[in-house]
């Protein structure tokens, strides 16, 4: 605690900023810069963010939704099974 009340004393404005940065930056802002940082040779802007989330959001959804088949079908194998 004294550590903090004395770099506010020498600099009031230095923890609002950290703080101001930690709240703009979401989830999704997150997986963007990774996915830019991933592939380096691709053009991507940040205007195209909305649209790859939500193909990404896409094929993770249709992937569950396939999981989920095989895992009903191979249990229904298994109970079948003598």
């Amino acid at each position: 605690m004294e550590d903090l009340t004395f770099q506010l004393l020498a600099n009031p404005t230095k923890l609002k900023k950290k703080d101001k940065k930690e709240k703009d930056i979401t989830e999704d802002d997150i997986l963007f810069m990774k996915i830019k940082k991933r592939y380096t040779d691709m053009l991507i802007f940040n205007s195209d963010k909305n649209e790859i989330l939500k193909k990404i959001e896409s094929i993770l959804l249709d992937i569950t939704i396939s999981n989920i088949i095989e895992n009903l079908v191979r249990e229904i194998e298994y109970e079948l099974l003598p």
